[in-house]
């Protein structure tokens, strides 16, 4: 803890109870003008960086803030320092910092304020009353009247009043910039009321503003939130009490928060790509460029299903291969459900200096909606280096496991070799079980490469061409607009869910990077389908990969709807054929 140097006052009263008025009325002013100072003398065993400071200094001189920040750059540990600051200098703050998730708001109190600051500081502890974290409300009570209440966004928070407004990770609300406006906004139509100003000698001009605060990691231009941060960096550039700032990784890394190391592994990593480096560690807007097929809200916009389907491992299959109701097991919600297994397949690995696809397979659930399907991705997976042989099998597990009604097979390139191994029985030897073989449903010559006649014909060949990956490429389009095709919620929401109901946080780490991978993929996949690039310039539209750029989670997915959507034209019939019998 620093202390700020000071010179002795001169024409000092003599008498102790002025003195002790005339001070905390200097002290009180310097530290709201100076926060970070404030910091510096008051909170005892907590040294900030030079850059958090001046973080501090900039949310306290702003009415509206929005700050992009890189992963590992301790934003919730600055905002968390923000907050008690304010409350124990504006008695009778309330502060209300919402996030879309209630884990993740609940946890900047019991990770942030209970575990690190009150640990740290004797003072802060001095200043707080109680500090609550429960399954569903969570909050800090300060002895001066201020409070601090963590929340998630919705509805169910309608009617909440706030002096100040945090609202971290906003670009991922769901409902965007409605939910800010018409759920959030409306908490700060009070104001802070100081005792003074109830004695009617002061007017209007000394009630205080709230404040707004908006955090989160960078994403994609043309997007609402994009929007919401223009339109704050706007208001700065005009002069008003508006503030904006870009945090990229290099902060954390020159302050030793985010080593040499670390930095070189994530730009190594295979899936690290320059749109998710550019947006998670240089916090910079990703633009979609005017060549792009499929726009942000595409995808966004569909990300709504919360549970994924988990295949079994190894070591979880033999553990409950004798129950009667494993826990990989899913019911089918109706009669008429589809579940496809879509695989774009590859075979070669990739090194330091080649990039090459990689074999995704690809599970998708579809319930019928009148005339429709909706359909739902549930689950990927990626896998580099694989020989034909181990791939086939993997296709069967998944088969097997997932009770899949239908698979659909590029067959190009060393898919063909995927077909004809699939047309033979196939023995699991680690699982002692004989898959039947299967052989292709709609091209003859495809299905003649089989020999068994008892072999199911489950098995949607896909030979691609140009006036078929352009219809492909249309469908899947008009099925994100029309929102009949369904993905995973993003990882941020996801942790809520799974804190909930695997017991996320007591799991080993390895046990967590298998119950968020799913939502990984999703994300993965989000990302290869916005960077494809449309090329119109011949009869037929041909979607481009950047170069070191992937597309196999685009065509997994891809292929896998365009072959549901073709099985709506029986549901189309057996609509037609319900109506004439009523008739």
């Amino acid at each position: 803890m620093k202390t700020t140097s000071t010179k002795k006052r001169k024409n000092v009263s003599m008498n102790r109870e002025e003195r002790i008025k005339e001070g905390t009325k200097i002290w009180a002013s310097f530290y709201r003008e100076n926060l970070h100072r404030f910091a510096d003398d008051f909170l005892d065993g907590i040294n900030l960086f030079t850059f958090q400071k001046m973080w501090l200094y900039y949310l306290n001189k702003s009415l509206t803030s929005c700050f992009i920040c890189s992963r590992g750059l301790s934003k919730s540990y600055t905002l968390a320092v923000f907050m008690c600051l304010k409350c124990i200098l504006y008695p009778g703050t309330k502060v209300v910092i919402s996030c879309e998730t209630k884990e993740t708001s609940k946890r900047i109190i019991s990770e942030k304020i209970q575990g690190e600051l009150m640990a740290k500081s004797s003072n802060l502890r001095r200043e707080i009353k109680e500090c609550k974290v429960g399954i569903n409300e969570s909050h800090v009570i300060f002895k001066n009247g201020s409070k601090i209440t963590s929340i998630n966004a919705s509805n169910n928070t309608r009617g909440m009043r706030a002096t100040m407004l945090i609202v971290d990770e906003y670009i991922q609300i769901k409902g965007g910039y409605d939910t800010i406006t018409k759920i959030l906004q409306p908490f700060l139509n009070v104001q802070r009321q100081p005792r003074f100003l109830t004695t009617g000698k002061y007017g209007k001009e000394f009630i205080e503003e709230n404040q707004e605060i908006y955090l989160s990691s960078a994403g994609y231009t043309n997007t609402w939130y994009y929007d919401l941060y223009e339109e704050v960096v706007s208001n700065m550039l005009e002069g008003k009490e508006a503030f904006a700032c870009n945090l990229p990784y290099t902060l954390a890394n020159h302050h030793g928060l985010l080593s040499d190391a670390r930095v070189k592994k994530i730009r190594e990593d295979k899936n690290m790509t320059d749109m998710a480096f550019e947006t998670e560690y240089n916090a910079q807007f990703w633009s979609i460029n005017d060549k792009a097929f499929f726009m942000p809200n595409d995808i966004l916009s569909n990300r709504n299903i919360v549970k994924p389907w988990y295949p079994p491992t190894e070591v979880q299959y033999l553990e409950e291969k004798d129950k009667r109701n494993k826990s990989w097991s899913l019911p089918r919600d109706t009669n008429e459900e589809l579940r496809v297994l879509s695989c774009d397949i590859a075979t070669s690995s990739s090194s330091s200096t080649v990039y090459n696809d990689a074999s995704i397979y690809t599970f998708i659930k579809a319930n019928p909606k009148g005339e429709k399907y909706i359909s739902e991705v549930l689950y990927s997976e990626s896998l580099e280096g694989w020989k034909i042989e181990e791939q086939v099998l993997r296709i069967k597990r998944l088969w097997y496991d997932g009770d899949v009604d239908y698979i659909v097979l590029d067959v190009r390139n060393a898919g063909i070799a995927i077909l004809d191994l699939l047309a033979n029985y196939t023995y699991d030897e680690q699982r002692d079980i004989k898959y039947p073989p299967f052989k292709s449903m709609n091209n003859k010559e495809h299905a003649d490469r089989c020999s068994y006649r008892e072999a199911k014909e489950i098995v949607y060949s896909i030979v691609g061409t140009e006036q078929l990956n352009s219809e492909i490429a249309f469908t899947f389009k008009s099925s994100l607009e029309n929102h009949t095709t369904q993905f995973l919620i993003n990882e941020i929401e996801a942790e809520d869910y799974l804190v909930e109901h695997k017991n996320f946080n007591l799991q080993p780490n390895e046990r967590k990077v298998e119950l968020m991978l799913p939502y990984l993929q999703t994300t993965l996949m989000q990302n290869e389908i916005l960077e494809l690039e449309a090329d119109t310039s011949g009869k037929y539209l041909k979607l481009r990969e950047k170069s070191s750029m992937r597309k196999d989670r685009y065509s997994s997915v891809s292929y896998g709807i365009y072959f549901i959507k073709q099985r709506e034209q029986k549901l189309k019939k057996k609509t037609k054929k319900k109506f004439f019998s009523a008739w």
